[in-house]
Parts: structure tokens; C-alpha cells; sequence
């Protein structure tokens, strides 16, 4: 698995209120180990009154919040901090200073399945897609629970460009990513 590195891009979402107003903006970053698998999950959540205990698991596990919660760019997590009251949204070092909420997930060796030779990569993602052929890897799984998209790794190939690249394709089509595993 290797040791701990993180990710250099932050993930923004604004959670939307009646009428179509922020009422929330959502900064995390995956944790990533040495093999791009998902070790854990830094966030924090700002609000009207201010840095909040963040929503990230919640919006992964309650329908009722994760239909009100979209993708944002930078920009959009800007525009709506602004709106909020925050002001000018900090750099992102700054940010990842107020990502105190942090949720270990479960790491484990790749699962060997002996189903191929090359290990592959598959994020789960909670949520529907608007476009569910946004990707050409996304499907279903787990009797209709969740969504994944698989990619696999040629030996030696570094995976972090197309597992962000995927990642952040999904977000724009609505889903929010839940995990990160890697299997043979």
C-alpha cells in the first residue's frame, strides 16, 4: 500500500437551500495512500455562522441532503463562500487547514479476485448520475446501491491523473465519490 500522500487538488460542493440559494459550501480531499487507493477523507463545511463540523459523510449516506448538494469548481465554492458571508475564499493551504473532520476509511491490501492478470481501480460513488452514460466504465453495483466506475492499470503506470480525471467527470455528473480500491 505505501505510505500517505494527498491529493493537490481540493474537491468543492455547495449544498443548496429552498429557492436556490448556498446554504453551505463542502471542502474536502481524499487521502490518498502510495497506490491511489482511498485511505481517508479530510473535510470541513462552512456556513452563514461560520466553520462547521462537515457534512461529507452525511451527504455520502442521506439522499435527503445529497439531492440538494452540487458540484462546484473552485469558482462556484468561491462565489457561494462569498455569498455566505465568508468573504474572499481562502488558498487552499489555508483550506486544508480548516479540513479538521477527518474519517479513516478502511484500507486493506488489493483483493486478489484472480479474475485478471493487471489490477484495475474502482471508485464507488454514492448518488444518480444525470447522465449515466457519462463514462463509458460507469455501472451499477451492489443490487442497484451504489455506482463504480473501473479503470485499469497497466503494470508500472501512475494512476493518479485517471483517477482524478474520473473522479471529478463523475462529480460533474452528480455523484460524490465514496471510495477508492484496487484489485487483481
Amino acid at each position: 500500500m505505501g505510505e500517505i500522500v494527498t491529493v493537490a487538488d481540493l474537491d468543492y460542493y455547495v449544498v443548496m437551500e429552498g429557492g436556490g440559494r448556498a446554504a453551505a459550501v463542502v471542502v474536502e480531499e481524499f487521502v490518498l495512500a502510495g497506490d491511489h487507493t482511498a485511505a481517508g477523507l479530510a473535510s470541513a463545511t462552512w456556513t452563514a455562522a461560520g466553520w462547521r463540523p462537515s457534512l461529507s459523510m452525511r451527504m455520502r449516506s442521506d439522499a435527503g441532503l445529497r439531492a440538494r448538494v452540487t458540484f462546484a469548481s473552485r469558482a462556484g465554492a468561491a462565489e457561494a463562500f462569498r455569498v455566505l458571508g465568508g468573504g474572499e475564499l481562502p488558498g487552499e493551504a489555508e483550506l486544508r487547514r480548516q479540513l479538521r473532520d477527518y474519517e479513516p476509511l478502511n484500507t486493506a491490501p488489493p483483493l486478489r479476485l484472480g479474475l485478471t492478470d493487471a489490477p484495475y481501480y474502482r471508485i464507488l460513488f454514492a448518488g444518480e448520475p444525470r447522465d449515466d452514460a457519462a463514462h463509458p466504465g460507469l455501472r451499477r453495483i451492489g443490487n442497484g446501491l451504489a455506482w463504480c466506475v473501473d479503470i485499469s492499470a497497466p503494470e508500472g503506470a501512475n494512476m493518479g491523473r485517471p483517477l482524478r480525471e474520473a473522479r471529478d467527470a463523475m462529480r460533474r455528473n452528480g455523484l460524490i465519490p465514496v471510495t477508492i480500491e484496487r484489485f487483481y
